[in-house]
């Protein structure tokens, strides 16, 4: 095996496992929530925590990746990322795997700017496409099994498998690099890092997520909220500012405004990424808390959201080579909207058949989304400036991806909690004491973690599990509701701004660009 395919397989190798570990991590939540005696509202965070890092922290990944070397950096993010797999894996404590969490995020900030650009470096220009292109598509393939192995994994060995399997794999991805890349150049050019606009743009994303998350048990009166939100607020806003006056930004908002396909294609990721995200969250819970199925059973019933991708993404290729991204965008946003609506019927009906039509409409609708953003992304994006538009697309998508497990998880809890209240209130069963309401509250904490058991449950508070279900059930529906709203928004966005380029540049990466960050 010459040095050459080396590279490709390491790099491919760091991207599959990046994720892998995002789509896998959400079939072992049920599983977690039990072990560490933790609700669904504290068991976000898990996924949250990796997102945060990764969304704030891609683009300066890649910039010092070409400050410091990008195998040096490469190989720090691969160490990283090991090291907290392995913490996590053994974590005694949930806090201690949220800060392991929030480690491997770092490390793939780290590793995926800069895989792009060492295979880039590696394959000539005539060969530079198809490597790409092996790599994001061999990549995306991965992580869309990621649920159907989180899923096998936590049935077959625990929660801690799905960390621990990153180990051997980032073993094997920093000794490939280290025998296949060459070492990087020692260069004396002095490069700007934006570190005052990262930090910014972190600040920013982290507060609008830990507020929305915490609204829900700390209220959305709670001084700590309040300031979280107003926090984000102000770095958003000077953000924008710093990257106006900044000679070499994050994200050059003039680059934005001159081509509508990239501005289209950002918004796209973002949307794209918060039902993509958020629906990962909460997928599981129903399947495995609601439909009481084992892990391993829970992540084979979401094969049709994830096998699409494979099936879907070559013919929306060739769509997109013909006609461009908005037709495909515009049916992949109608699918995806059309999605939310038949989740919302058939979860009513506390069967898998009940989903299943709205799962594989789902699945559809997000393979042609995600295919066709990534080449819409640069078709009118100059070549100088395709390496910041593809960082931007991908911190659009897990920013996305983060404010879509709150925002969503919120939309479900607050109309979960607000028709049971009202349900119990209008039925003709007593209204329960103070006492009762919170031994009723914890009772229902602990099935969150072990399943809904109605014959272990206490008998005068069984009265109200069906009142309880049926809440349950609404409070899905709203969210998935959620998620056909906001495709609806990206509907008209995408019909009134993504046009065909009259002459797509010649070496835009296409599955890569969403998957690296580069």
């Amino acid at each position: 095996m010459n040095k050459r395919t080396v590279v490709l397989l390491s790099m491919t190798l760091a991207n599959a496992m990046t994720l892998v570990d995002q789509t896998a991590v959400p079939l072992s939540l049920p599983s977690i929530m039990h072990d560490f005696a933790v609700g669904s509202q504290s068991a976000q965070w898990v996924l949250s925590a990796s997102l945060l890092p990764l969304a704030g922290l891609l683009v300066l990944g890649g910039r010092l990746g070409d400050l410091f070397g990008r195998r040096r950096i490469f190989i720090l993010g691969c160490i990283l990322f090991a090291g907290a797999s392995a913490l996590g894996g053994l974590a005694p404590l949930f806090s201690v795997l949220l800060v392991c969490r929030v480690l491997q995020g770092v490390g793939g900030a780290l590793m995926l700017p800069n895989t792009v650009a060492i295979v880039s470096a590696t394959f000539s220009e005539r060969e530079r496409g198809r490597a790409l292109g092996t790599m994001g598509g061999a990549a995306a393939i991965a992580g869309a099994l990621g649920p159907t192995i989180g899923g096998v994994l936590t049935g077959a060995f625990s929660w801690r498998a799905v960390l621990l399997v990153n180990v051997p794999l980032a073993v094997f991805a920093v000794i490939a690099a280290l025998r296949a890349v060459p070492v990087d150049a020692s260069s004396d050019e002095r490069r700007h890092v934006d570190v005052a606009g990262s930090t910014l743009l972190m600040i920013a994303i982290v507060g609008v997520v830990f507020g929305l998350t915490q609204s829900q048990p700390w209220g959305w009166t709670s001084p700590a909220v309040i300031i979280s939100l107003m926090a984000s607020v102000a770095a958003a806003v000077a953000f924008v500012a710093a990257e106006r006056r900044s000679g070499s930004p994050l994200m050059s908002f003039g680059l934005l405004a001159r081509h509508s396909n990239y501005l289209a294609a950002t918004i796209s990721q973002f949307i794209g990424g918060m039902a993509e995200m958020g629906l990962a969250l909460l997928f599981p819970l129903l399947l495995i808390l609601n439909l009481e199925m084992p892990p391993g059973l829970a992540g084979l019933a979401l094969i049709p959201t994830t096998i699409p991708m494979i099936l879907i993404a070559p013919v929306a290729g060739r769509w997109y080579d013909r006609a461009g991204g908005r037709e495909p965008l515009i049916l992949g946003f109608v699918l995806l909207a059309l999605s939310g609506v038949v989740l919302a019927l058939g979860v009513s009906a506390n069967a898998y058949l009940g989903v299943l039509p709205g799962l594989l409409l789902f699945g559809v609708g997000l393979a042609f989304i995600l295919t066709v953003n990534d080449p819409v992304t640069l078709d009118m994006v100059p070549a100088p400036d395709q390496g910041q538009a593809s960082g931007v697309s991908a911190t659009a998508e897990q920013f996305g991806g983060a404010v879509g497990i709150a925002a969503l998880y919120v939309a479900f809890h607050v109309s979960y909690v607000n028709r049971l209240t009202s349900s119990i209130a209008h039925s003709p069963l007593p209204n329960l004491t103070a006492g009762q309401s919170l031994q009723f509250k914890n009772a229902l904490f602990a099935a969150e973690q072990t399943g809904l058991h109605p014959r272990s449950f206490n008998l005068h508070l069984a009265h109200y599990l069906p009142l309880a279900r049926s809440a349950s059930d609404h409070g899905y529906a709203v969210a998935f509701l959620t998620v056909s709203v906001l495709a609806v928004v990206a509907i008209v966005l995408m019909a009134r701004l993504v046009r065909k380029a009259s002459a797509p540049p010649t070496s835009a990466p296409t599955q890569d660009a969403v998957l690296t960050g580069t």
